[in-house]
């Protein structure tokens, strides 16, 4: 339906606003807007998804980063050897297999990497604060349930 002055007037609900891939986006755009705003420069969300996995699985192969964060070897490998030349990682042989390198975060990439964990958490809080403790655990939920098993 078209008014007097030319502009279309929607008469239903936007079809837009039924997709919940609009909403993820919406909610990505934020998240990330908060976390660039939070931690600035010094780190990346990707990068920071890559240092946490060391931190959390101490002796994680480039490998399995790779798996996990759905990285490919070819951007994997300059952003380890960019956290290396940070001295924020140190890389081990493994003890049984001279030619794997375990991945473990160096004492000045731990404490970056609490600080980053702190500040993130804290924004996180910023951009979620309208969702209660249950809904956000719920979200996380459902939001992991969607891309686990892919």
């Amino acid at each position: 339906m078209t008014s007097r002055r030319g502009r279309i007037e929607l008469t239903t609900r936007p079809e837009l606003d039924d997709l919940l891939g609009y909403h993820l986006r919406r909610a990505s755009i934020l998240d990330l807007a908060g976390f660039a705003e939070a931690l600035g420069d010094e780190i990346k969300p990707v990068a920071f998804t890559v240092l946490c996995l060391i931190d959390e699985t101490p002796g994680i192969t480039a490998a399995e980063i790779g798996r996990q964060a759905r990285l490919q070897r070819a951007n994997l490998a300059p952003m380890l050897a960019e956290f290396d030349g940070r001295g924020l990682i140190e890389r081990r042989l493994d003890a049984e297999d001279q030619r794997i390198q375990r991945l473990h975060l160096s004492q000045l990439g731990a404490r970056a990497v609490a600080d980053w964990r702190e500040r993130a958490l804290a924004q996180e809080d910023r951009t979620f604060g309208t969702l209660t403790s249950d809904e956000r655990e719920t979200l996380r939920g459902l939001l992991s349930r969607i891309w686990k098993d892919v």
